[in-house]
């Protein structure tokens, strides 16, 4: 089995990346692909820590201080810096009871305005695009597909 995912961090840039950092991985997708502004990149740890049990995206009017009621942490960069729109943020929650740990995460860039249905994957529900025009982005996280699986 894969090792679960113990941390996540939002990468905002003004170039093409993600920038690699020792001990991260970076997913290749642009969460700000197709409208313009900053270059956005989630990434995560691995490792034998608490695992992410919970993964949520959330939109909002309003730039925010902190994660919604009844979630443990967040990344305080909006998803959609830059580009209009919405104000976007990751939210997790970690070693919750009960919870399987979530091992893989994915991003999908597409014109449906709904997120299809992946075997093994989880979407998340929000457009990570919302208000800003473009294609929609939707996020999946995964307790049983690795990284690298097919």
């Amino acid at each position: 089995m894969s090792s679960p995912i113990t941390n996540l961090k939002v990468q905002s840039i003004p170039n093409p990346g993600p920038l690699q950092e020792v001990g991260w991985f970076y997913l290749s997708q642009d969460l700000n692909q197709s409208v313009g502004g900053n270059y956005i990149y989630v990434g995560y740890q691995t490792g034998t820590g608490v695992p992410v049990t919970s993964l949520n995206f959330f939109d909002t009017n309003n730039a925010q201080q902190g994660p919604q009621v009844g979630w443990q942490h967040w990344d305080p960069t909006d998803l959609n810096q830059g580009a209009g729109g919405k104000y976007i943020y990751m939210e997790w929650n970690t070693g919750e009871t009960g919870k399987e740990p979530i091992i893989n995460i994915m991003f999908l860039a597409t014109s449906q305005d709904t997120p299809p249905s992946i075997g093994g994957w989880i979407p998340t529900g929000v457009d990570l695009n919302k208000g800003s025009g473009g294609l929609y982005i939707w996020a999946y996280y995964s307790t049983i597909v690795s990284p690298g699986s097919k």
